[in-house]
């Protein structure tokens, strides 16, 4: 038993007359052990409870990313590098509809923007399909070391942070996080973190809280500019049937700027792709998202084309969404982000 920690989970956990915030320094020390697993399992899920329920400060989120950037081994953008949009969504994925975001990176890192996302597999509590299931049945090696990528990002604008390589403490909590069963407050730390540390965050979102939390939060932290978007299941993947609600904020605004933007709009409205959940949901994502890369007209077509002249708008590479349409179509019929693809896979 560590009696330092049980400190921690006292103050956080002793209720709404006698509880405490941490401060910042002190939720960096308790994240600090806790991906070190300086406490008993006991104390470490009391710990991710209690913080669920008292819900997060701004000073404690901030020292949760305090000890992210302390403990993770993350590829690193040079200085002489493009800035990277750096793609951020629930590491527990998605089991409902499709994803789009290995397509988006390919697309939008093949025109020349780069890309960086981060996550893992297999993440409780909604142990849904994300980014890295679909890059690694499309053959992409996701345990490259953190120096071959952070090389592979400057010679080919794309890169990741990959949880159980890069991060193993963190992805080591798995099975703890799968018993508490609620997400706790790590999970909003996961879509607020830029683990490289420059460009533009884009973040998916669900609740208008977790915006509140990115702002005030990210004034602690230095005041970087990012983009949230209320994606499919709370991921960045814009939806193509609904309208998509986000925000832009930056250093000095009292309040983020709100947008809304639809696909029907730009001529792209479509059903989202479902998901059957009859074993081979990523067998086909594997296949849909191969066809689409080759130039055919799949079901995943329109949202890869919607979702990466997004990233791009945002990023400032086109001066509109309807701009950036058509660059994200010729990166597929003309097979840019196939031959992107291939490279990965050199």
């Amino acid at each position: 038993m560590s009696t330092i920690f049980r400190e921690y989970v006292k103050k956080i956990g002793s209720g709404r007359l006698t509880g405490r915030d941490l401060t910042r320094e002190d939720s960096c020390k308790a994240t600090v052990m806790l991906l070190r697993q300086e406490a008993t399992p006991a104390q470490m899920g009391a710990f991710l409870i209690a913080h669920r329920i008292k819900r997060p400060t701004f000073e404690e989120l901030a020292g949760i990313l305090d000890a992210y950037d302390q403990v993770a081994r993350p590829m690193q953008v040079l200085a002489d590098a493009k800035k990277p949009v750096v793609l951020s969504s629930p590491y527990d994925g998605q089991e409902r509809l499709g994803i789009v975001a290995p397509l988006t990176t390919l697309i939008c890192s093949s025109l020349g923007q780069g890309i960086v996302v981060h996550g893992t597999i297999d993440m409780a509590p909604k142990h849904g399909m994300t980014c890295f299931d679909v890059l690694a049945a499309l053959g992409v090696d996701l345990t490259r070391s953190s120096q071959v990528l952070t090389q592979q990002y400057k010679d080919l604008g794309i890169g990741w942070v990959y949880s159980p390589t890069h991060f193993p403490e963190a992805y080591a909590l798995q099975t703890l996080r799968d018993e508490v069963g609620k997400r706790p407050p790590l999970a909003t730390a996961e879509l607020l973190w830029n683990p490289v540390g420059v460009g533009l965050p884009i973040i998916g979102y669900t609740h208008r809280e977790t915006v509140d939390l990115a702002v005030g939060t990210t004034e602690l932290r230095g005041g970087t500019p990012f983009v949230m978007v209320r994606g499919v299941q709370g991921s960045s993947n814009c939806t193509m049937f609904h309208p998509n609600l986000g925000f832009r904020w930056t250093q000095g605004m009292t309040v983020p700027e709100s947008f809304r933007i639809l696909a029907s709009e730009y001529d792209l409205g479509d059903d989202d792709f479902p998901m059957l959940k009859d074993g081979r949901d990523l067998e086909r994502h594997r296949e849909l998202s191969l066809a689409t890369l080759q130039g055919e007209t799949t079901s995943l077509r329109r949202a890869a084309i919607f979702n990466s002249a997004f990233v791009l708008f945002q990023a400032g590479f086109c001066a509109s969404l309807a701009d950036a349409i058509p660059l994200a179509t010729r990166a597929l019929d003309q097979g840019l982000a196939y031959q992107q693809l291939q490279r990965l896979l050199a």
